[in-house]
């Protein structure tokens, strides 16, 4: 069959993605970019914000219609799309969705992937299909079995969920998931609910994957968790922290460069950051949600940690790794949040200097503690107000820490074309009217996650090059590539 796969989300909803897709085409399927022509249309969805729903909504309206609608051919006659809701949004809806959705043949919960192919077969047989996860005691006890989809992992195939056909696009970099699930119940997070307990991996079985991602390829890999430290794993009488396993991943031969997302401020001690400082590999680049600088919604958020803690382990980061790249997240908008509340974020975002931070506003999300205890008060414009300012805020901070790499040689690696590639056709050395030009635009990371954009053949992409800093924006680095290729440093600067 031909499957089209779209997916919504976070970093660990790609890489559920990539797996999927790796487990469909061993089962002899194909994938494809274009919905029209798959016989079965899936969409991997986030339940974080109404946002993610709201656009899953959006393509399930259609393929209501789609489907109410005559087939365009003889040959299609009979035969109907196979409709599939996988993740978040299938947990936490469950059969309601085929209330609205009737188009809807298969409901897959995040721990369910695994059995996709046997969904699609009884889906292919005119059955319709819910597979959800246990409740939380049941998930906690089922262990052994929670990563299958994982352990069954084809290192060689590489998934870009941002157009969902196989693409050679970030061929070097590579998603490993260490542990499932999260524990902490922020009041306005669905997270637990839908992705059940903190469960980690065991780390040899890290490890093996790793080693296998390495050798085939995979230069660069970021291990994931809901709060990926909070990694911890006891088998036989022996306790691995999650400095423990960065050590030990960080010994894989091959591999290049290793990251982690995404992080709790509260499970972020010294030995993480002595790890980052120690291991060569290891990028300094730390994303450390804030939510808020205020300890009056950080205590109505069920955070656990106040500002003078989250001030705290900014400058113990910033004692032992004065290079590396921070980032963080904020919540505008929360219950019962004042203007003196918003001030205290954006002083935060000031005082951290953030690379970049991701700003949200709030949205009650049902079955929540704060959905059902806190009326959600902040008018829609004040929110809109107050989102508006801290990015504005943070657009401020991100010029100042990205212009400080201006005029450096820095490693980047190579992700392959911008999105505005086509306007590089016109770069000196470049043949108008061809369709491969000798020099588009290309895109890189640092070390400390620093987009880099710069011209350089297409060849480049999934390979490690320095290219020197021109230019900043908030968000982007402008860059050329020197005429001598060096060889710097791991660390330069606070790339």
């Amino acid at each position: 069959m031909k499957i089209h796969l779209e997916t919504m989300g976070c970093q660990m909803n790609r890489l559920d993605s990539e797996l999927v897709v790796g487990r469909l085409l061993a089962a002899g399927h194909e994938m494809t970019d274009h919905r029209d022509d798959a016989d079965v249309v899936l969409f991997n969805t986030c339940s974080v914000r109404d946002q993610a729903e709201n656009k899953v909504r959006a393509r399930l309206g259609r393929e209501n219609i789609r489907r109410s609608k005559p087939p365009r051919s003889r040959a299609a006659r009979g035969r109907k799309p196979i409709v599939g809701v996988l993740g978040c949004m299938a947990q936490r809806r469950g059969e309601a969705l085929r209330t609205k959705y009737p188009c809807v043949d298969i409901i897959c919960s995040p721990g369910r992937l695994s059995d996709l192919g046997d969904m699609i077969a009884r889906a292919a047989a005119d059955e319709t299909v819910t597979a959800l996860d246990p409740d939380r005691k049941a998930a906690r006890e089922a262990n052994p079995d929670f990563d299958a989809l994982d352990a069954g992992r084809n290192p060689n195939v590489r998934f870009d969920p941002g157009a969902p056909g196989l693409t050679a696009g970030r061929s070097a970099q590579a998603y490993l998931r260490v542990m499932r699930g999260c524990d902490k119940f922020c009041t306005y997070c669905i997270v637990p609910y839908v992705r059940g307990p903190e469960i980690s991996r065991p780390p040899d079985d890290i490890v093996a994957e790793a080693r296998r991602l390495v050798d085939a390829g995979r230069t660069e890999i970021t291990l994931l968790g809901q709060t990926v430290n909070s990694y911890r794993h006891t088998a036989a009488g022996r306790r691995t922290r999650f400095s423990d396993l960065l050590a030990r991943v960080s010994a894989v031969t091959g591999l290049r460069r290793l990251r982690f997302v995404t992080s709790h401020p509260i499970d972020f001690g010294d030995d993480i950051l002595h790890a980052m400082r120690d291991l060569d590999n290891l990028c300094e680049c730390i994303h450390c949600p804030a939510q808020s600088g205020s300890d009056s919604i950080l205590k109505a958020m069920g955070r656990k940690y106040t500002r003078a803690d989250y001030d705290r382990l900014i400058g113990r980061a910033r004692e032992i790794l004065p290079t590396a790249s921070i980032l963080g997240d904020f919540i505008v908008g929360f219950p019962g949040e004042t203007e003196a509340d918003h001030a205290a974020s954006a002083d935060l975002i000031r005082r951290c200097g953030y690379k970049n931070s991701f700003i949200f506003k709030y949205s009650p999300r049902p079955g929540t503690a704060a959905a059902r205890r806190l009326a959600d008060d902040v008018p829609a414009d004040v929110k809109r107000r107050r989102n508006n300012e801290l990015l504005a805020v943070q657009a401020e901070v991100g010029l100042q820490h990205h212009r400080r790499l201006v005029g450096q040689t820095v490693e980047v690696l190579v992700e392959g074309p911008s999105p505005r590639a086509d306007k590089s056709r016109r770069a000196p050395g470049a043949r108008p009217g061809t369709a491969d030009p000798a020099h588009i635009q290309l895109i890189g990371r640092t070390r400390g996650d620093h987009i880099a954009v710069f011209e350089g053949p297409p060849a480049l992409a999934g390979q490690y090059v320095d290219v020197e800093i021109t230019g900043a924006t908030s968000l982007t680095l402008f860059a050329r590539r020197p005429d001598s290729v060096r060889h710097p440093t791991p660390r330069v600067g606070v790339s």
